[in-house]
């Protein structure tokens, strides 16, 4: 579900690696396996690139030709190192967002359900999953049924009759897996992008835009922008 999302999104984004090349169900299940779960499409893009953006004072932004994305928070850091190694420790199975969700939530105010649209660093589709759970947007071994159903998928493009599609798009410019890898920077860029409601994905009503950089290593980054200063 991940990696289709991801295809999907990027579709809609011109500057896409894998724009014009789209991904089915069937081609995805008769890729090559590259270590088993994970399939050719399920591992990030190798790409060259760059990105860049510019942080001011409120203040100044508000006299610049684009609109603001503000900072609403950001949180960096990690748990004990040793809870990704060994399969005995309770965090094994998380991608090490638990602290540090916790610092994001508690310094802004605001809880992952808030969030209309996140970007989730993906350099392979099951850090996804252990993010989404990690930082609270569903609960522990739910991520799977949570990206299900189109719900992570962009409302325009989710599959015809899906129960939740739009519930949380992810990955709108096609991130990591579908628009380029250049190391999960391009997942800001395109949070900045929802929030000026300039994004080839947009989602509607945008207030808040969350991003998890840089899961199951430590340590791991989280951002919320908004459209408004906090």
């Amino acid at each position: 579900m991940v990696a289709l999302a991801s295809n999907k999104h990027a579709q809609r984004n011109p500057r896409a690696v894998m724009h014009g090349r789209p991904l089915t169900m069937e081609m995805y299940l008769s890729s090559r396996m590259i270590a088993d779960p994970f399939r050719l499409y399920d591992c990030c893009l190798e790409s060259d690139g760059a990105a860049a953006v510019v942080i001011t004072s409120a203040e100044r932004a508000r006299d610049l030709p684009q609109k603001p994305a503000y900072i609403i928070g950001a949180a960096q850091g990690s748990g004990p190192r040793e809870n990704l190694i060994s399969a005995n420790k309770p965090g094994y199975t998380g991608s090490n967002f638990s602290t540090v969700a916790e610092r994001l939530y508690a310094q802004c105010g605001h809880r992952p359900a808030e969030a209309q649209v996140a970007q989730i660093y993906e350099n392979f589709t099951g850090a996804v999953l252990m993010s989404l759970e990690d930082n609270g947007f569903c609960k522990k071994g739910e991520a799977g049924p949570f990206v299900e159903g189109g719900r992570i998928e962009h409302p325009d493009v989710a599959e015809p009759g899906a129960p939740h599609a739009g519930g949380l798009p992810i990955n709108t410019s096609g991130g990591n897996l579908a628009e380029a890898y250049i190391h999960g920077f391009e997942l800001v860029t395109e949070a900045v992008r929802q929030i000026r409601g300039t994004s080839t994905c947009q989602v509607k009503d945008v207030r808040l835009s969350f991003v998890a950089a840089g899961p199951n290593t430590a340590p791991v980054s989280n951002l919320l922008l908004g459209t408004q200063p906090s």
